[in-house]
């Protein structure tokens, strides 16, 4: 632990909030104040905390974790966080995302396609799951930590020390969660072909038939499929994909309720504005003032 210590040496100077590295799909946060539960978006990828503690709650289940503790996420997902966080004990942390090729090519690496065929494909997993850094980990992680902090090093070393990374997370306690998503087939690849169908047409009428046929399957076993792995419906689901976009949007563009609310797919302002409220707990316009 004392060594592991030395990560923060090579955490940022930031405000509170967000700060993305000098790798893509990988950035700092940080919070110094207490946030009681709120709608998160987890993307695909590992979200380590160096400093403070957090809570996610993912349908009936709650995570707690704190310093040498990270969080796999097998696909983006919509839970609920709360920060434990204070001027003394800031949340400080790190997400690196990952591709699913990433983890096919370390799988292929790791000679470990045997260990693969001994899962049963039908099990539907967690789509995310805890952990907690060994030494190895620890040590692989202050080294990525230490590459960030200097561009040029992060340039040309960042990417094998991520990789080295990703490979002591399919060394973890979440190796089988990662290993499942490598497959060629499977309910959690199915399932992340059709969110990123979603991402990608978010303002778009949805067809449910259609992303049935997109990973070949009838709609009531594909709707049963996705609401297991998901915990939404796929109308629920992009609903959710919607309202944190235009969350993002009026936030960081100033954006005004109404052009948001048809930016994201919405055909009526007033129920956009109904169902942004009773997602986050505020309205669209007083999130703007905020």
């Amino acid at each position: 632990m004392e060594e592991f210590t030395k990560a923060l040496e090579y955490f940022p100077d930031m405000d509170e909030g967000t700060k993305d590295a000098p790798l893509d799909n990988v950035f700092y946060f940080k919070r110094y104040h207490y946030k009681s539960a709120e709608p998160t978006v987890y993307r695909t990828g590992l979200c380590i905390l160096l400093s403070g503690q957090k809570r996610m709650t993912f349908e009936e289940h709650s995570y707690e974790y704190s310093a040498l503790d990270y969080i796999v996420c097998s696909m983006m997902i919509h839970a609920r966080c709360e920060t434990i966080a204070s001027f003394d004990e800031p949340v400080r942390g790190i997400f690196i995302g990952f591709s699913v090729e990433e983890i096919r090519e370390l799988v292929e690496s790791m000679n470990l396609r045997d260990r693969i065929k001994t899962f049963d494909s039908k099990h539907v997993p967690s789509p995310i799951g805890p952990s907690t850094m060994d030494e190895s980990f620890q040590d692989s992680l202050v080294r990525f930590l230490k590459c960030l902090s200097d561009e040029n090093e992060a340039k040309v070393l960042g990417k094998a020390l991520k990789r080295e990374v990703l490979y002591r997370a399919l060394c973890g306690e979440q190796a089988e969660l990662l290993l499942k998503l490598s497959l060629q087939a499977g309910p959690l690849v199915q399932i992340n072909k059709v969110i990123d169908v979603l991402e990608q047409n978010y303002n778009q009428e949805i067809d449910v038939d259609n992303l049935a046929k997109e990973v070949n399957l009838s709609v009531s076993s594909f709707y049963r499929l996705f609401k297991d792995v998901t915990s939404d419906t796929p109308v629920q689901y992009l609903k959710k994909i919607r309202l944190n976009k235009a969350k993002e949007m009026i936030i960081t563009q100033n954006t005004k309720a109404y052009v948001v609310a048809l930016e994201v797919g919405y055909q009526s302002v007033s129920q956009f504005s109904r169902e942004f409220k009773r997602y986050f707990g505020v309205t669209p316009a007083a999130l703007k003032v905020s």
